[in-house]
């Protein structure tokens, strides 16, 4: 009754170890549809056309009023005609115009920049 038993139990144990490796998902495997590894810190940039980590960017900005400590990236286009801001709050990255010197928008967005950027979503401060 014991050896029964504990072979109940190997095979029960042996089961779900197998199981449990099939389940998981294997490293790198979360590829996006431009072939970004999320995992791996990469996103896709519109104006790049390549994966990048937003932490990598040299522009960094800090969330304002927040609990959390959450940054947003900004890329630049060659001119600085297009700016590619990287936030929580988007699933994808949004491309600003530049409408004058120092500043881009599009509906909801405007980046302005002065002694540094300052990043504003309907009229309201959210990054500097």
């Amino acid at each position: 009754m014991k050896i029964k038993t504990l072979l109940i139990t190997l095979f029960i144990a042996g089961t779900s170890v197998i199981f449990a490796q099939q389940t998981q998902p294997k490293a790198g495997a979360d590829r996006d549809s431009h072939g970004c590894i999320g995992s791996a810190g990469y996103t896709y940039s519109q104006l790049k056309k390549e994966c990048i980590r937003t932490f990598e960017q040299k522009i960094q900005l800090k969330e304002m009023a927040t609990k959390g400590n959450y940054t947003a990236a900004i890329l630049f286009n060659k001119d600085q005609s297009k700016a590619e801001i990287f936030l929580k709050e988007e699933k994808n990255s949004v491309i600003l115009n530049r409408t004058s010197k120092g500043i881009w928008k599009n509906r909801t967005y405007s980046l302005k920049q002065d002694k540094g950027f300052m990043l504003f979503q309907n009229m309201k401060a959210i990054y500097n």
